[in-house]
């Protein structure tokens, strides 16, 4: 059987392994009955021959905070020990570097006061370890060394550092007053001891007799005997010690002689006279050197009267003292307490004293007071605190208190200060703080003066425990109330009626605070008799100032008197410094966006005009938060009962995007009179919003316009719709009978970028199809989806009766659509994006009321063409027009004959000329076809002039007239409005437009 051995046999080699380690750990941790210094040179000790160091060094915190004090030394002189006497714990040394860091370090440098000195002379360094306790470094070990010592030897001076650590907290400490490290420990000489009035004395144990120098034989006469006469021995001597401390006496005697250990003591003597007086008595034991056995006790006696009484005296304030105080011995049990602190247990029906106090409250542990106290522990004489709570009976709430603990001798005085109402304090400024900070974010985003007086209502009101709000603009010509909680109607009537500049919710100045109804008598006696019944209980008037413009007042009330303290004026004035400034900013925001709006109105269509053969409604929705866009909508009619529908969207928000969406809109109206295709209509609105860009402040990236924009134009003779997008959302297209769908329509660039044409996608609308419009408002940003969208029309569309199919839907229904469409907007819309909408039902001109005839390319076709146009309009009814018409014919057609080509024509002399007659609405047009793109225009011939007269006899004789181009040429058209319209007309124009 074999076992770890601790020696080693000869001419085995010391390494590996250190079997001597173990053994000199387990002397750290097994001897007993040491005390702080003892401990820590037993460990010393070990270390410096452990690592066969130079010598060896221990530090502790210092009594100064950032500091670490040299409290034992091993093996080195003075001369070399004191520059490390007091060390910073910030510097760059190895145990100023171990407790920084909380690890081992090996370093070369050395206090300042060293360098030059014998330790410069050293060639290694110091290995220092770091003392923990709790956890938290109070000091260093370290060995001076002859160079940098191996891992294993670090290893175990960091082992030996966390005994010392671990029993730190338990071990017997230096009291207060304690000599340094460098003092001698040795008896001090003679002279000194009859200085400090200290005597020495024997006691021989066999005879009993006490042997006494001269010192002593003073104290003996405050004892109350006489040095000459008494006969020396020790059961006298005893008899002279107080009644009350002579067991104690007896009992310290007894244990020292049965363990043979030194001892001290204090205790009364009592004289002659019934004088008391105080001594402190230390012995050690001197043995006989034949037997071993204790046959002698030397000590010292110190008459300690005046510190005892002085000590009584603070023990009394001590025990007196208003704050709660306990003392806790090493093994955290409360051995005292005060007056204050009994006195708080006995109200909960308990006493501390005697147990540990988490035990019995174990909140304390929860809050910390075992980390306090070895905090304490570990920096003796540096208070520590810690703030605990704790409910109180007798106050019924909690109550806080502040504890601060400072480890002295062993033991750890806890005081505790009664912070409640400092706590209270801070609470209430906290909240304070806090609410006044969400009032300021509340007014940051307050936009209107609404959002003021709600951010008010909301957190003011709270915030000082108010029940009444009065808040007036006066930024206008007159006061304008903006909110109101609390006062009755009646109230605020008879107080807008109270005239003049003196009324006390305008009154100018300073902040005013009244505290009763009383004190508002006193200041406006002449108010009016019917205000006095409110009985308002405290007020506070606060004039809303921005610079040197007041803009509002603010009254605050509560239903009872109030008295108003320094604390309540600051805040108030402060709160009317903050709302003062938002109701400003929402003044200016109001007016501003009460211009943009009313530009905006202006900007946008507003009843939408008559329209052939379709029915239009639209909405539009403006930005929640700016309040303005960029989107629009607009419809054109067009000659030939056409219809231009057009919707887009500047790309960005505000007031000058509201003002470039009004440039491209009345854009669009005067590029459509020239009655171009869609795809060119779009070239030049792309042009127009180039140059608006260029035309801006700069010429970066950031000033460019972009705006998407989508054309829709529909022939009501026959359902062709032509549609072209810049890259706007495609429409929706509602066939009858069918599930609404996105029309598929190539997507060119926005207008601002676009380098190629949009391409045209034509479609045929049959009758009761429903066309709809929209911008990016109505689907979201985050991620658009068109189905919510279609949702919403086929919800609307399922409800129709068939009845209805292959006619045009009402205006109702289409107002009732836009609303159904517009009523629940994305939640993912962004407060600054405007939603635009706009819906067509189309129909189909009927057909008796068009007439076409082809006519040959032929001198002759214009008489042809004067006979087809006098039987159309008999069979019409327009007998009124023939003269006018058939003169406008003739002109066309003979025109067409002498300076176009035909259509469909192989050469220049053939091809047809085709005549159509649309009699729409209110409206009779004649429409002349050729094949030649060459624009005609009216020429002014002199008088002698044969021809050039027929144009301008056109434009004499129609109300309008113009030209457009097809597919394989041009129509020049003429429009009349008759005087009279048929009874019967079936022709069907009616529009919708709400902008809300």
């Amino acid at each position: 059987m074999t076992g770890p051995r601790y020696g080693r046999d000869a001419g085995e080699p010391a390494e590996p392994g250190y079997p001597a380690d173990a053994v000199r750990l387990d002397l750290l941790t097994a001897t007993e009955g040491l005390d702080e210094s003892e401990l820590l040179r037993l460990a010393l000790q070990q270390a410096v021959a452990a690592l066969g160091g130079i010598g060896g060094l221990a530090h502790l915190a210092g009594q100064d905070e950032g500091t670490l004090r040299l409290a034992a030394v091993n093996g080195l002189p003075a001369e070399i020990a004191r520059p490390w006497d007091e060390l910073p714990r910030s510097g760059e040394v190895a145990p100023a570097l171990a407790v920084d860091y909380g690890k081992v370090v090996w370093s070369t440098s050395r206090p300042p006061d060293a360098e030059g000195g014998p330790p410069g002379r050293l060639v290694g360094g110091v290995l220092s370890a770091p003392l923990m306790v709790d956890r938290i470094a109070v000091g260093a070990l370290s060995v001076l060394t002859t160079g940098p010592p191996s891992a294993e030897r670090r290893m175990f001076l960091a082992k030996a550092a966390d005994v010392v650590g671990a029993r730190l907290p338990g071990v017997r400490q230096w009291r207060s007053g304690t000599p340094p490290w460098w003092q001698e420990p040795l008896g001090a000489p003679r002279s000194v001891m009859h200085q400090i009035n200290v005597g020495r004395w024997s006691w021989d144990l066999t005879t009993g007799t006490l042997a006494i120098d001269e010192v002593t034989e003073e104290l003996m006469r405050s004892a109350g005997l006489d040095p000459d006469n008494w006969d020396r021995r020790i059961e006298t001597w005893m008899e002279r010690i107080h009644p009350d401390d002579r067991p104690d006496v007896q009992k310290s005697i007894d244990e020292s002689l049965r363990d043979t250990k030194p001892y001290a003591v204090e205790y009364r003597v009592v004289g002659d006279s019934g004088q008391v007086s105080w001594l402190e008595v230390r012995a050690g034991f001197k043995h006989d050197t034949t037997t071993g056995a204790v046959a002698r006790v030397i000590g010292t006696v110190w008459n300690v009267t005046q510190r005892r009484s002085q000590l009584e005296w603070l023990v009394g304030m001590v025990e007196l003292h208003p704050d709660p105080i306990h003392v806790v011995s090493p093994d955290d049990t409360v051995r005292w307490a005060n007056q204050a602190a009994r006195r708080l247990e006995a109200t909960e029906g308990g006493s501390i004293e005697g147990t540990v106090p988490w035990d019995q409250k174990p909140e304390l542990a929860e809050q910390g007071l075992p980390e306090l106290l070895a905090r304490a522990r570990a920096a003796p004489g540096a208070p520590a605190t810690l703030r605990v709570r704790r409910w109180e009976e007798a106050r019924g709430a909690v109550a806080h208190y502040l504890v601060r603990a400072v480890e002295m001798g062993g033991f750890v005085t806890a005081q505790m200060s009664d912070i409640t109402e400092q706590v209270e304090v801070e609470q209430a400024a906290a909240v304070r703080g806090k609410r006044v900070a969400e009032l300021n974010a509340a007014l940051i985003k307050a936009l209107d003066t609404s959002d003021v007086v709600g951010a008010v209502a909301e957190h003011v009101l709270p915030l000082v425990g108010a029940e009444g709000l009065i808040l007036h603009d006066l930024t206008g010509s007159a006061p304008r109330l903006v909110g109101d909680i609390g006062p009755h109607p009646e109230f605020l009537r008879d107080l807008h009626r109270w005239s003049g500049c003196d009324r006390p919710d305008q009154a100018g100045g300073a902040p005013r605070f009244i505290g009763s109804s009383a004190d508002l008598d006193r200041q406006w006696p002449d108010r009016p008799a019917s205000l006095h019944a409110e009985n308002m209980g405290g007020w506070a008037m606060l004039p809303l100032i921005v610079g040197a413009r007041r803009v509002g007042t603010c009254v605050i009330s509560w239903a009872r008197p109030r008295e108003f303290t320094e604390d309540d004026r600051s805040l108030l004035g402060t709160i009317g410094v903050v709302v003062a400034q938002a109701l400003g900013n929402a003044r200016l925001y109001e007016d501003a966006r009460n211009r943009a709006e009313r530009l905006q109105h202006e900007l946008l269509p507003g009843r939408l005009p008559d329209l052939v053969s379709v029915r239009a409604a639209a909405r539009y929705r403006p930005a929640a938060g700016q309040g303005v866009g960029g989107d629009w909508y607009d419809v054109v009619p067009l000659p030939g009962g056409r219809t231009l529908a057009v919707i887009g969207d500047i790309v960005g928000h505000g007031e000058e995007h509201s003002i470039i969406m009004g440039i491209v809109r009345h854009a669009v109206l005067t590029v459509a009179a020239l009655d171009l295709p869609v795809d060119e209509v779009l070239a030049h609105l792309n042009d127009v919003v180039v140059r608006l860009g260029r035309n801006r402040h700069g010429t970066g990236d950031d000033d460019a316009v972009y705006a998407t924009c989508c054309l829709a134009l529909y022939d009501p003779t026959t359902g062709t719709c032509s549609i072209a997008s810049a890259g706007h959302p495609m429409p929706v297209v509602v066939r009858p009978g069918q599930a609404p769908r996105e029309l598929r329509v190539p997507m060119g660039q926005p207008l601002g970028i676009a380098l190629v044409p949009a391409q045209i996608t034509e479609t045929v609308l049959e009758p009761g199809s429903l066309l709809v419009l929209y911008t990016d408002g109505l689907l979201g940003t985050d991620n658009p989806d068109i189905s919510r969208l279609t949702a919403a029309i086929s919800r609307q569309t399922a409800a129709e009766s068939g009845s209805t199919a292959g006619q045009t839907h009402g205006a109702r229904w289409l107002a009732s659509l836009c609303d159904t469409i517009t009523a629940d907007l994305p939640p993912d819309r962004t407060p600054d994006d405007d939603a635009a909408l706009l819906t067509l039902s189309v129909g189909r001109a009927p057909a008796d009321r068009i007439a076409v005839w082809d006519l040959p390319r032929a001198p002759e076709s214009a008489g042809d063409a004067r006979r087809h146009t006098l039987g159309q309009l008999e069979t019409w009814g327009l007998g009124s027009l023939t003269d006018s018409l058939t003169l406008v014919v003739s002109e066309l057609v003979g025109n067409t004959y002498r300076h176009a080509a035909g259509i469909e024509a192989d050469d220049e002399d053939t091809g047809l000329i085709r005549l159509r007659l649309l009699y729409l609405d209110d409206a009779l047009i004649c429409e002349v076809y050729d094949g030649s793109e060459a624009t005609p225009r009216v020429h002014h011939p002199h008088a002698d002039d044969e021809f050039g007269r027929g144009l301008q006899l056109v434009a004499m004789t129609a109300t309008n007239w113009g030209a457009r181009y097809t597919e394989n040429g041009k129509c020049i058209w003429a429009s009349f409005e008759p005087a009279r319209l048929p009874a019967d007309s079936t022709a069907d124009s009616t529009a919708d437009s709400t902008a809300a």
